[in-house]
């Protein structure tokens, strides 16, 4: 059996079937829709190997994740978003003109007239008008109209590339405030364009080869909703963030990203770059680079982490500022300083890590600037086994004994700087303390914990007995040379009072007489303020250390008409009040005539206030330093 067809009828097949195809191709055009939203995230445009792929950057990080596999064409570049329509545009090296993307990332050509002939790998969308800009070294800026209604669009030449300088440039973004064009040129210069004439200023180098790693490539540049422009280097992925401030413009490494020898970029310019993911953060005074606003150091939180422990935040707690206290759990826990750090010495420090396969970077302030240098970074690139690892340091003789900050940083990244956004890992950063030459450090409970001391003021009158009167977090240091102790440093942090009355806190020094303490030279740290003064107590056969008369001195219940702190809802601080004491030794000691730590600490009421009824009646007045609380088995101090 077989069909004769002739030919009117399959002349009007032919037709169906052309009108089919029209249909077809319209109606998938119609299925790209607009983004819903101005994103937060970059959309990152890489051609590795045959086909355009997109990748959506957490800039805040670097984090990035693949949004599309094939865009439908064979290269895109000169990308850029656009406010009007919620639609991307870029220059489509396939069909050899421009196209627009919506949220399935496809290329739809458009049809434009009066074409050079040659690709745009330069372009972004502008916000004040409607309209794609392109440049193309040796050609010129043009721009094309993206009106709604337009079947067919012009590309304009605005200026030619002699005009303008003809500037060595691999992409540039509209700025959300001026409305300018700025781009960071191969040599790291800014510059900045006005879309209307093509007019091209240098403002200022940016950047220089002594910062740069790899190339001057930029073929990725964006901008936040503040103004402030991101560029991404092709040759390692680095982006950098740059302020707008003309001739006083900075820029500053900023996250870790993907790179490619094919990289562009599009970002809806009016979103801020917000955190998107759990992110840690370190919590070093902030001179180090620590807060989202100084590019501080942050990882997406990932199965790879120092320590049993970490938590994320939206930004940094910069120092005196502690990201425990949100929820009591302390991430700091992933590192060890087996030894001291002595000047011109090597200290043992242990690491722990969550897995195997991390690197590890690390740095100690030697000079106490406040900032992680580059000749401060004590480990580079170390791989890390899971558990334990036992990394030694060598101390350089230059450092500055005293109170100082490190850093550490793991991640899958080999190399890492101080700071800037990673996608995986953790930081930890920690004071620590240089000592000179043949000190060894002794502590309690550890270099890096505290013990938690509670107490009940009205002890032993029946009360409630909850053991939130007062409760200090406390941390000994001892200082010994040559079997003896030479100095003593309490670190102590105020974790509640549970109690309406006044207390103070004091350490007794079981088997240390008050006359060999240097009490001239005795160090208080209260909240970040040092101080010199006279600590201790000397009528009594040991020396007494007075960290507080009145731990209420210290905070306020009533800005919050709060009774208690940090004891009932609402009433606490994002900082805890914490000082530190260091007690010199005018005669060392030999530690095995010393009692163990923790000494004996103790409460006492405050001189002048109320302290119950039941005190009041057994000695008649205000009983001051007359009334202790100590630890089980521990006596009074005799005073």
């Amino acid at each position: 059996m077989y069909f004769q067809v002739t030919k009117p009828t399959l002349h009007a097949y032919f037709i169906k079937l052309v009108i089919f195809i029209i249909w077809t191709t319209a109606s998938s055009a119609a299925t790209s829709n607009p983004f819903s939203t101005c994103p937060t995230e970059a959309y990152l445009i890489q051609t590795p190997r045959d086909l355009p792929i997109t990748f959506g950057v957490d800039l805040s990080t670097g984090s990035y994740r693949n949004l599309s596999q094939n865009m439908g064409t064979e290269k895109v570049n000169g990308i850029g978003f656009s406010i009007h329509d919620n639609y991307m545009y870029g220059w489509d090296y396939g069909a050899g003109t421009l196209a627009r993307f919506g949220s399935d990332y496809q290329a739809e050509p458009l049809v434009v007239n009066d074409l050079i002939g040659k690709n745009f790998y330069v372009g972004d969308v502008a916000l004040k008008d409607n309209a794609w800009y392109g440049y193309r070294p040796n050609s010129g800026l043009y721009r094309i109209s993206l009106e709604q209604g337009v079947e067919e669009y012009s590309l304009q030449r605005i200026a030619t590339a002699s005009y303008m300088g003809n500037p060595k440039i691999t992409d540039f973004a509209f700025h959300p405030l001026d409305k300018l064009i700025y781009s960071v040129d191969n040599n790291g210069y800014l510059l900045s364009i006005d879309p209307a004439t093509g007019l091209t200023t240098t403002i200022i180098q940016v950047l220089s080869e002594s910062e740069l790693e790899f190339n001057f490539t930029f073929g990725a540049q964006y901008f936040d909703v503040q103004g402030n422009l991101y560029i991404s280097n092709n040759g390692n992925g680095f982006i950098y963030k740059i302020n707008i401030d003309g001739i006083h413009s900075t820029a500053n490494f900023f996250t870790y990203g993907p790179s490619s020898s094919s990289n562009d970029g599009a970002r809806c310019a009016l979103a801020p770059v917000i955190i998107q993911t759990a992110v840690d953060f370190g919590d070093a005074p902030d001179t180090y680079g620590t807060s989202l606003e100084k590019s501080g150091a942050r990882h997406a939180l990932s199965q790879l982490y120092l320590g049993e422990i970490i938590d994320g935040e939206a930004n940094a707690y910069v120092n005196p500022l502690n990201d425990d206290s949100s929820d009591q759990n302390d991430d700091e826990d992933g590192v060890s300083f087996i030894t001291g750090i002595e000047i011109g010495e090597t200290a043992l420090i242990n690491v722990h890590a969550s897995q195997s396969g991390g690197f590890l970077n690390a740095w100690i302030d030697w000079d106490h600037d406040g900032v992680f240098n580059e000749d401060e970074k004590i480990i580079s690139e170390r791989s890390l086994l899971e558990g334990d690892n036992f990394i030694e340091v060598s101390v350089p003789v230059w450092a500055h004994t005293g109170d100082t900050w490190s850093r550490f940083r793991i991640s899958s990244t080999q190399s890492l700087g101080p700071t800037g956004g990673v996608s995986d890992g953790e930081v930890e950063d920690y004071p620590v303390m240089i000592t000179e030459t043949g000190v060894l450090l002794s502590y309690y409970p550890g270099s890096n914990s505290y013990t938690s001391f509670a107490f009940e003021d009205l002890y032993p009158d029946m009360g409630d007995f909850d053991m939130n009167d007062v409760i200090v977090n406390l941390r000994i240091t001892e200082f010994i040379r040559d079997g003896k102790l030479i100095r003593i440093r309490f670190d102590a942090k105020l974790a509640a009072l549970g109690a309406s009355y006044h207390n103070g806190f004091a350490i007794e020094l079981l088997g240390i007489a008050p006359e060999i303490i240097k009490s001239d030279s005795i160090v208080k740290t209260m909240n970040g303020h040092k101080t010199y003064t006279n600590l201790d107590e000397s009528d009594s056969d040991n020396a007494t250390i007075i960290l507080s008369n009145d731990l209420w001195n210290y905070v306020s219940s009533g800005e919050q008409e709060c009774n208690y702190f940090r004891t009932e809802r609402g009433c606490e601080t994002s900082v805890l009040p914490h000082w530190s004491v260091i007690v010199p030794l005018t005669t060392p000691v030999i530690k095995e005539s010393v009692p163990t730590k923790p000494y004996n600490p103790f409460i006492f009421s405050t001189a002048g206030y109320y302290h119950g009824d039941t005190v009041l009646t057994v000695t008649g007045t205000h009983p001051g330093r007359g009334y202790e609380v100590h630890m089980k088995n521990y006596p009074p101090t005799g005073i």
